[in-house]
């Protein structure tokens, strides 16, 4: 049996082809036509002779999903769309969900589904500072007012979680929290925002970040889809340190800027940053659009609050972190020679 993997040429996607490989699977990888798929090709050139099957094209034809669909035993939902406008960010998302889920069902087989879902996902602005967030963390009630992205995944869950309750579907969903590796070339959001002019708004301070090496987020996800119970179980994504301190925003500000990102740093602090932001909605008000701030007080509650990371149930299933904290970091910021 086949285990398909859509996104298969991103970013997490070719850290998961990798695991899986390792592991002995037997693949079918969903790419779109046109993308870039250097970094995958070279991977399978590594692996001549693994039972690989590229298969080109999307999720927009019926048809070809069920083709996709032959034989396969397990997928690996990766694809998301991640640019243009949010109506299209939504579409790209939902839409291509529906008609795999539809066609899950229409085989007639329990084809289990791994979604990767995002911490976006968590309902943090109604939260205090400095709450645990675990998988039990109840969800966005507001996901009009977050960002794009943040919604349509979100979307992506209940959408997937409604027919598993319907239909049956096995589902495991996989939420990662920030994913980095040697492609990463900005800080994350949660450390602040970069703004025109070079100049970077800290926001982040010394909260904590839910970091995840990419490779060993693909970890994580290949023990779900071997070990995971499929009833709609929830599995957080975060790498743990030796000495159990995450690493702050301050720190990984510190490590990019050391790396080579050159910005100019203006501290502030969130909860001066949401009083802005108040004053940003009222300008905004005042002219017509025309002048606004960068962000509203509900994203800045949902991004820079601080917040602290349980360890997450994926160690139960008998993950094993690969590369420990420490190396992950050294890799990532690693110089090329």
């Amino acid at each position: 049996m086949r285990t398909l993997v859509t996104g298969a040429n991103g970013f997490l996607g070719v850290a998961l082809v990798e695991r899986l490989l390792l592991a002995g699977a037997s693949l079918r990888l969903l790419v779109r036509a046109g993308s870039e798929r250097r970094r995958l090709d070279a991977l399978l050139a590594r692996h001549a002779g693994a039972d690989v099957e590229v298969a080109v094209g999307t999720l927009d034809d019926a048809d070809a999903i069920d083709r996709l669909l032959d034989g396969v035993d397990l997928v690996h939902h990766l694809a998301a769309a991640k640019r243009g406008s949010g109506a299209d960010i939504a579409r790209g998302t939902l839409d291509a969900s529906r008609r795999l889920l539809a066609a899950i069902v229409g085989s007639g087989r329990a084809i289990r589904v791994v979604l990767v879902s995002s911490f976006g996902v968590y309902g943090t602005a109604a939260l205090e500072p400095d709450a645990v967030i675990d998988e039990d963390t109840p969800l966005e009630a507001q996901p009009a007012r977050r960002d794009a992205y943040s919604h349509a995944k979100l979307e992506q869950e209940r959408l997937f979680r409604a027919w598993h309750a319907r239909h049956g579907v096995p589902l495991a969903v996989v939420r990662p929290g920030v994913i980095h590796g040697a492609a990463e070339a900005e800080p994350s959001q949660r450390v602040g925002l970069r703004l025109p002019g070079r100049l970077f708004l800290f926001a982040g301070g010394d909260n904590a970040l839910p970091l995840t090496f990419v490779d060993n987020c693909a970890e994580a996800i290949r023990v779900v889809g071997a070990q995971a119970r499929f009833d709609g179980d929830t599995y957080n994504v975060v790498d743990e340190t030796a000495d159990g301190t995450p690493v702050t925003c301050r720190q990984w500000l510190a490590r990019h800027r050391e790396a080579g990102l050159r910005v100019r740093v203006l501290p502030v602090a969130w909860t001066t940053l949401e009083r802005f932001a108040r004053w940003g909605g009222w300008l905004a008000r005042a002219t017509r659009g025309r002048l606004r701030a960068p962000v509203t007080p509900y994203q800045v509650r949902t991004t820079w609050k601080p917040q602290r990371y349980a360890r997450s149930r994926v160690f139960a299933l008998g993950y094993a972190q690969p590369l420990s904290s420490e190396e992950a970091l050294r890799r990532t910021f690693a110089r090329p020679d």
